[in-house]
């Protein structure tokens, strides 16, 4: 698929007036301008976490730095989940200094010592008691430098097993155990870190059809079991180099290496027929058939991975605005519709 020079100046066009928004919204808010502030704004004018967007907005004008750290953090923005992560390193390497510090004060008191019976030995021989005195305290800081440094190091396990638990858990979400939102623009965010441009990768972008309305009816907890179980699905459905995430409530988000389109659409349209042969039983004993809109799109012609995201959700947002539960692939056609007209046909 190729993009017209009129198309990349439209779309940068766009990318200016989304930076022009967010920076607008930093200077109203008198947010400090940190990369990962723009991160975190981004993620809340696009209308992808509204959770967070009340997070911040309670926060009132000018919040502190490390109330939006806390917010960042919370919802597993990349940029912010290193920070504490960064800061147990920095705990573990100020044990090491401190252990560091009192090996070097034991090594100068033994070296003083050794001076000071080099110096009675000239004189006259060293008092059998103020020896084993000597020899006592020697002993007493040695074992108090023992146990110090066994502390130190535990303190360090415990900091470095804190700092993976961090980290998986930054990345994986907790109901499904499938990737998250974060581990997905980092991915995204790969495909385009190379020297050279992304190539041959499609994304499939999947929303469960009329979600809320199976929580409203059944409850919460069938719509959490009935997301563990299209979670399972989906983890069979993709190979190896492949990967899925669940990137919001009901949608989740696919990305097959090596896949053109026009494939990556096929093997969303069997995913679909599987997803609608699925029965799901609530507590009542009754059975529900669910089914999935879903949006494809190809990375070649595609600068950013804003640009490769938008062109699959404009995708899910016209099959989502049609009949749902089909499966839609990105063209220029879908393009001469916004994002914001798909989401006013949808209520939303």
């Amino acid at each position: 698929m190729t993009t017209s020079a009129g198309d990349k100046k439209r779309e940068q066009s766009k990318n200016g007036l989304v930076v022009t928004k967010i920076t607008q919204f930093i200077a109203r808010m008198n947010i400090a301008p940190l990369p990962r502030n723009y991160e975190l704004i981004y993620e809340i004018l696009s209308g992808h976490n509204p959770a967070m967007g009340r997070d911040i907005l309670a926060l009132g004008n000018a919040p502190q730095q490390h109330e939006i750290d806390i917010i960042g953090q919370r919802h597993n923005l990349p940029g912010f989940s290193k920070i504490e992560a960064e800061e147990m390193a920095n705990e573990a390497f100020e044990t090491l200094n401190q252990i560091s510090a009192r090996l070097e004060a034991g090594v100068q008191r033994t070296e003083t010592f050794i001076a000071s019976l080099a110096e009675e030995n000239h004189q006259e021989p060293p008092a059998t008691e103020r020896l084993a005195r000597l020899m006592g305290d020697i002993h007493e800081e040695q074992t108090s430098l023992r146990h110090f440094i066994a502390m130190g190091l535990m303190k360090i396990r415990e900091v470095e097993k804190r700092r993976a638990e961090l980290q998986a858990s930054s990345v994986r979400d907790a109901l499904t155990a499938l990737p998250n939102r974060a581990a997905f623009l980092e991915k995204l965010a790969d495909l385009f870190a190379g020297d050279q441009a992304a190539s041959a990768t499609s994304l499939m972008l999947l929303n469960i059809d009329r979600f809320r309305e199976i929580n409203g009816k059944y409850g919460a907890s069938a719509g959490n079991k009935a997301l563990r179980r299209f979670a399972a699905l989906f983890r069979k459905t993709i190979k190896k180099d492949d990967f899925v995430a669940r990137i919001g409530g009901n949608e989740f988000a696919f990305l097959f290496a090596n896949v053109s389109q026009n494939t990556a659409e096929a093997i969303a349209e069997r995913l679909r027929q599987s997803v609608e042969a699925l029965r799901f039983v609530t507590s009542e004993g009754e059975g529900e058939h669910l089914t999935v809109s879903i949006g494809v799109a190809a990375v070649d012609g595609t600068a950013t991975p804003a640009e490769f995201f938008s062109h699959a959700e404009l995708a899910l947002l016209s099959a989502r605005c049609g009949t749902r539960n089909c499966v839609v692939g990105y063209s220029r056609d879908l393009a001469q519709h916004s994002r914001s007209s798909y989401l006013a046909q949808l209520g939303c």
